[in-house]
């Protein structure tokens, strides 16, 4: 094999050590901000906001805004995500928290959890922990992890999960549809929702095929007997379709895109959530 280094992988590889050095100053100075995704129970007379996704946002001071999966990838190689993952998970912890004063409501936050962090004996101790730290409940906050992460030492996976849910936290299974669970894995698997990847629900409406495989994992998921959630919906069409499948939970650009918090409280009604 033969590899040419050029002016472009210099760039990038500048770049990504930018990154790097500016991580500690973007957490300290609050470069970077949990942006939320509200997500709507969709199967009633109307929607009704169920909860939302915390979602990582860097407004680098020089850069500018900085798109997530420029960076999140770098420091799932160099370790950083772990630092990043609980920086998220600790201002979703304070933002659940503050609506459940402020609203006398409990907007549940999901996060993401990497497969760094899935793997760490004291990972169901760190959560419990940050619950009483904020006088939450476990069943206050949601944990996300990508179907990808199932298919690595998938006993010790699910063992984990397990313990967690044992705990009394929700985990949803992240971007299905994306990596390569089998059948007989998918009836083994301890989750409480399955979240549809985004690439499905985009062109449904016009893919006979695309509106097909959604349908063919309505079926796993009535078979697992769990909530389907769907991203990316963009449309009233898209939307339609997915509540006549029975999809339970939507979230996409056609409700809101991410926003701020201070934009998100719009979003709080009295029927959103549930009682605190």
């Amino acid at each position: 094999n033969i590899a040419y280094y050029d002016q472009k992988l210099y760039e990038k590889e500048i770049f990504s050590e930018h990154l790097i050095e500016d991580f500690d100053e973007a957490i300290e100075k609050h470069h970077l901000r949990v942006y939320l995704q509200p997500k709507y129970a969709i199967q009633g007379e109307k929607p009704v906001l169920q909860s939302a996704e915390a979602l990582i946002r860097w407004n680098h001071p020089e850069i500018g805004m900085i798109r997530p999966d420029l960076f999140v990838p770098l420091f799932e190689q160099n370790g950083l995500v772990r630092r990043l993952d609980r920086f998220v998970w600790r201002e979703a912890a304070a933002l659940t928290a503050g609506w459940k004063k402020k609203f006398g409501r409990v907007i549940p936050i999901s996060v993401n959890v990497s497969r760094i962090d899935i793997y760490d004996p004291n990972l169901p101790e760190e959560f419990l922990a940050l619950m009483e730290e904020y006088g939450l409940q476990p069943a206050d906050y949601l944990l996300e992890i990508t179907e990808s992460a199932y298919t690595e030492e998938t006993d010790q996976l699910i063992a984990s999960v397990e313990k967690l849910r044992g705990l009394g936290f929700k985990v949803e299974m992240d971007d299905f549809g994306s990596g390569y669970s089998s059948l007989n894995t998918l009836s083994i698997l301890p989750i409480d929702a399955l979240k549809l990847d985004m690439g499905f629900v985009r062109g449904m409406e016009s893919d006979p095929k695309k509106l097909r495989l959604v349908e063919i994992v309505s079926e796993i998921d009535k078979y697992l007997a769990v909530p389907m959630i769907a991203e990316g919906v963009e449309s009233e069409e898209q939307l339609d379709l997915l509540r006549e499948l029975g999809c339970d939970i939507v979230q996409g650009f056609y409700f809101s895109r991410p926003v701020p918090p201070e934009e998100f409280e719009q979003f709080i009604t009295p029927d959103a959530g549930r009682p605190a």
